[in-house]
């Protein structure tokens, strides 16, 4: 005979009250987990069939799961020389102009004005490996306008004016072709930049002898071996070099004697055996 619910005991009746609040409290879980709790599910189902074992026919079910977020291999993650590209810079450019020429790739002269405002003004030398000028002015608009900055007075008053600067090269019949394109526009990759760069080279002129320092044009007037008295010139002095007056920083009064001699009583170092630690 079963008991009616108000003849229980308290002990069932508490049980009966525990067993609905664990049951209400699981359905308002799986509102939240539902979602979480059924991709699991079906991870671990789909691991659990990778891991089966062969059937006796000798094929299985093998199911490719993607790559987890956050996780890069070496390979995947992209070179920074790739993200932030090195941009070449006026020496590099400078290489290229001999190596390409000397090669026997088109040169031409560049130069500069400011249309009714000055005449045209020589800036240097580029080179292409196609013979596209513009493009080698173009890509490196950077060095030219520095070059011009550099060489000529006036540019630097008329550049800060609202006149367009144009640069100009010279083609196959001696007249100069007006290039007013500018720089490169900002939406151009680096990459694409830099591969520019390296088909074109660039070698600025000099000033005016007159407007040169006077070092410089004393140097001018005699040559050495390899160009030393320009790059070099301590070099050029190989009679003083010998002397020990040269070596200023050698002073024989606090000559303490040879090197072994010093650590050995410095250091503590057995003479004769040589470096035993």
């Amino acid at each position: 005979m079963i008991d009616s619910p108000a003849a229980a005991s308290p002990g069932r009746r508490w049980l009966a009250g525990f067993l609905v609040l664990a049951m209400a409290w699981l359905q308002s879980l799986e509102g939240f987990v539902g979602p979480f709790q059924a991709d699991r599910h079906a991870q671990l189902s789909a691991i659990a069939r990778r891991a089966a074992p062969t059937s006796h026919n000798g094929n299985r079910l093998i199911i490719k799961l993607p790559k987890a977020t956050g996780f890069q291999s070496m390979a995947d993650i992209p070179k920074e020389s790739v993200i932030q590209p090195i941009e070449l810079s006026k020496i590099h450019q400078k290489k290229n102009f001999w190596a390409m020429s000397s090669a026997g790739y088109n040169v031409s002269e560049v130069f500069v004005r400011f249309e009714g405002k000055t005449p045209w003004k020589r800036v240097g030398e580029v080179v292409h490996k196609e013979g596209d000028f513009r493009e080698a002015i173009q890509c490196q608009y950077k060095f030219l306008i520095k070059r011009s900055y550099f060489l000529y007075k006036k540019f630097r008053f008329w550049y800060a004016k609202s006149s367009p600067v144009q640069f100009g090269y010279t083609d196959t019949a001696g007249k100069i072709v007006v290039v007013d394109d500018g720089p490169p526009e900002l939406g151009l990759e680096p990459q694409e930049l830099k591969e520019m760069l390296r088909k074109s080279g660039f070698v600025g002129a000099d000033k005016p002898r007159h407007w040169q320092k006077i070092q410089k044009q004393l140097k001018n007037l005699y040559s050495s071996k390899k160009d030393h008295h320009r790059t070099k010139p301590w070099l050029t002095k190989r009679d003083f070099n010998y002397r020990i007056d040269a070596h200023r920083w050698w002073n024989p009064r606090k000559y303490r004697g040879r090197y072994m001699e010093v650590q050995t009583r410095k250091r503590g170092i057995v003479a004769g055996t040589g470096p035993s630690r």
